[in-house]
């Protein structure tokens, strides 16, 4: 495991704030509510994953679909554009080490990370790191479960006919092994985003880069050949301990470190650092950075359409899911006046968090005119707000004679509107099957 050196700088104080920006919204989001309810968690006992306000069932996977497309689209643009930017400023890797060495530098000072440090000491901070790793880790938990819940169990130790204690235990150990054993080998060995960077990623991309033109050849002891020290200072303060001066590695994390640690050692020489946020070929032929090119308008291409085909859903979105489905253990059935009867199952699931009452009806055919039966004189439903209804229904409808069925099974369309809110509304197209009658001529 690679403690690095700490280093202050423009670019680890710019990550200082994001990172903050990035615990504090990692806490604060599943204490958050919407009206009420919460404004993010993934219930997976109901199977719903409530959403600023929504909520998002399994059978609506197109959008968690687009969500993945969408999140793999950024990745690939991002990356193409501006480099490893994920890894170095808001992987949870990065940003959870650089937690636990802010803890590791406030509790053991310059001996953090040194063999050196005192026994006492050690333990303090592994205890600290134990303590941090549980608060990190019930949040994780807080995603998936009621945060004020977990919280007045801990309290009260009362943890009969839960699972969330071993959930908390799990994430803590994983968290703290990672962080005090594995840390850069995931990012170096195990990371599948590392792997492919390179495939994404292209001479004209803005990464982590080094000026090998005025570095090279590296100064040996007090002779003077390139503008590179060889301090080592880069190699020193790198989480992964790679040396960006072999160039582009896949241990790079692009977090701007040795940035900040070449600057100042250039500066000592009143000389620019040999390290930047740059590209390869403004570095080896001078050339400016072509931000448009073609794998970015590609990429760019591909997330925009992905995106706009996300929004036109949500917009056009009715929180309501309807299943019908012909009742396979009973046959539609010829009764007298020359009318058939089809009988269905309805699965209803109201997807807000409100009461509603939904009217059921069939939008006439000329010949079959159909009507729908639901157990009520006026074919409505109630279903309660975040709730469910499932029923037997009937559809009758007129028969025809067997010349002018040029087959037995029509299709026919259900509309299920709300009575107090003709916006929400839903439309069903269901097989009707019209067996053989002799009595019809």
């Amino acid at each position: 495991m690679v403690i690095s050196r700490h280093i202050t700088g423009a670019i680890r104080s710019r990550r200082y704030i994001v990172e903050a920006i990035l615990g504090t919204i990692y806490i604060v989001i599943p204490w958050l509510s919407w009206a009420g309810k919460p404004l993010m968690r993934l219930d997976i006992p109901a199977r719903k994953f409530h959403l600023l306000g929504g909520i998002f069932i399994p059978q609506e996977g197109i959008f968690l679909h687009l969500f993945l497309l969408s999140a793999g689209l950024s990745l690939f643009f991002f990356t193409s554009l501006i480099g490893r930017v994920w890894c170095g400023w808001a992987c949870p890797q990065t940003v959870f080490t650089d937690f636990f060495d802010a803890i590791g530098r406030f509790i053991l000072g310059n001996k953090y990370g040194k063999q050196d440090a005192s026994p006492f000491g050690k333990f303090l901070l592994h205890t600290v790191w134990i303590v941090f790793s549980l608060f990190a880790a019930f949040h994780i938990v807080a995603y998936f479960n009621d945060p004020q819940e977990m919280l007045s169990r801990i309290i009260h130790f009362d943890f009969k006919e839960v699972m969330f204690p071993y959930f908390i235990a799990f994430f803590s150990a994983a968290l703290y092994i990672d962080m005090t054993l594995v840390r850069e080998q995931f990012c170096k060995y195990a990371c599948p985003y590392a792997r492919f960077q390179t495939v994404m990623m292209d001479a004209d991309s803005y990464n982590v880069t080094y000026d090998f033109k005025r570095g090279e050849p590296r100064r040996v002891k007090q002779t003077k050949i390139g503008d590179c020290t060889a301090c080592n200072m880069c190699l020193v303060v790198c989480p992964t301990g790679i040396d960006i001066r072999d160039g582009l590695n896949v241990g790079c994390i692009a977090c701007g470190k040795c940035i900040d640690a070449c600057t100042v050692q250039m500066g000592k020489e009143n000389k620019k650092s040999l390290i930047n946020y740059d590209s390869m070929n403004r570095v080896e032929k001078n050339q400016k950075i072509k931000w448009i090119r073609p794998r970015t308008v590609i990429y760019a291409t591909l997330l925009f359409t992905v995106l706009t085909t996300a929004i036109v859903l949500l917009s056009n979105r009715v929180p309501l899911y309807a299943s019908v489905i012909p009742e396979r253990s009973l046959e539609p059935m010829i009764i007298p006046g020359q009318k058939v009867r089809n009988f269905y199952n309805l699965n209803l699931r109201n997807m807000t968090y409100e009461n509603r009452e939904l009217k059921l009806e069939i939008i006439e055919s000329e010949r079959l005119k159909p009507i729908i039966h639901t157990g009520s004189e006026d074919s409505k439903i109630k279903i309660p707000a975040n709730g469910s209804a499932q029923l037997r229904i009937f559809i009758e409808s007129e028969n025809l004679p067997k010349s002018e069925k040029p087959t037995q099974t029509f299709q026919i369309k259900m509309n299920i509107e709300d009575v107090n809110n003709s916006s929400f509304k839903i439309n069903k197209i269901l097989p009707l099957r019209l067996p053989d009658d002799p009595s019809i001529q």
